[in-house]
C-alpha cells in the first residue's frame, strides 16, 4: 500500500452479488474504506460471480487518502465457490505514485460461519503498475456477528517484512459496528483502526476512525461519512487530515 512506503491506499464497496446477506464483497468496501475482505459465506449451491462499480469523493485507506483528496474511479470482480473459497481482484485510480496512478488489488481466501460467527481470512497483494519494488502483501483475519440488528466485527491485518516495506512487520486491528436505523431506509456505521509497524512510515501508532451512513435502491449504495486519522511524523502535504467521503456504488 502507498501509505506503507510514501503514502497512498485503497476503498471499495459493498454488497454485490445478489441478497446483502449472501454478499461476497472485495476488500475495501467504498461503504467502508477502513475494512478488509469482509464477506460472507453465502449458501448458494453455485458458484457466485460478483462485479462492482464505483466513485469516490476521495479514496481513503486506514484514514489516509490515496488520491490526494481528489475523486477516484473504482471498479472489482470476485468469484465465490459454495464451500467458502474465493478470489478476486479490485482496481482504482490514484494520486501519482512512484510513477503508477492505479492500484490493483489481488486477494484470495475463505469465509466460513462457525457457532453464528462470520469469518474470512485471506491474503491480498497490493500492485502499482508502472512503479517498480512498491508492491507488498498481508493476511487477514475477520470474524463478525450479528446482536439483535445490528453487526459487529473484529479484524486483523498482518504485513510480514518484505524489501519494499523496508525493515520490520506491521499490524492493522479494527473493531466496526452498523446498525439499520428504524423506519428509515438509511444504515449507519462506525469503525476504528490501529496500525503499528511498517505501514505507519515513522514507525509510530496510527489511529484512523469512520463515522457513516449508507443508502441503498436496487444496485446502487449511496455512502456519506467522516474518515481521519491522528498519528505523529505525518507531512500536511500527506492529507491525512479528517474529511466527509462521498461514494456511489453499484453492484451487478
Amino acid at each position: 500500500m502507498l501509505d506503507a512506503r510514501p503514502a497512498v491506499v485503497a476503498s471499495f464497496a459493498p454488497t454485490p452479488g445478489t441478497a446483502e446477506s449472501a454478499q461476497a464483497s472485495g476488500p475495501r468496501p467504498n461503504r467502508n474504506p477502513d475494512a478488509i475482505p469482509d464477506g460472507k459465506a453465502t449458501n448458494d449451491t453455485k458458484i457466485n460471480i460478483s462485479v462492482n462499480a464505483s466513485v469516490v469523493s476521495d479514496y481513503r485507506f486506514r484514514g489516509v487518502t490515496q488520491s490526494a483528496g481528489r475523486a477516484a474511479v473504482q471498479g472489482s470482480v470476485e468469484v465465490a465457490s459454495p464451500v467458502g473459497l474465493y478470489a478476486g481482484t479490485w482496481g482504482s485510480s490514484i494520486a501519482a505514485y512512484e510513477g503508477a496512478h492505479a492500484e490493483l488489488d489481488f486477494y484470495g481466501g475463505y469465509r466460513a460461519n462457525v457457532s453464528s460467527i462470520d469469518l474470512d481470512i485471506g491474503v491480498i497483494s497490493y500492485l502499482y503498475p508502472g512503479a517498480n519494488g512498491v508492491s507488498s502483501a498481508e493476511v487477514y483475519l475477520a470474524g463478525a456477528k450479528d446482536v439483535g440488528d445490528a453487526t459487529l466485527k473484529l479484524g486483523i491485518s498482518y504485513t510480514p517484512h518484505q524489501d519494499a516495506l523496508g525493515p520490520g512487520n506491521g499490524v492493522y486491528m479494527f473493531a466496526e459496528a452498523e446498525k439499520p436505523l428504524p423506519g428509515l431506509p438509511l444504515k449507519v456505521r462506525s469503525h476504528i483502526g490501529r496500525e503499528t509497524g511498517v505501514n505507519t512510515v515513522t514507525g509510530t501508532p496510527k489511529l484512523d476512525w469512520l463515522l457513516g451512513a449508507d443508502a441503498r435502491t436496487g444496485p446502487a449504495t449511496i455512502s456519506l461519512a467522516w474518515v481521519d486519522a491522528r498519528y505523529r511524523g505525518r507531512k500536511s502535504q500527506d492529507h491525512h487530515g479528517g474529511s466527509v467521503v462521498a461514494a456511489v456504488a453499484f453492484d451487478f
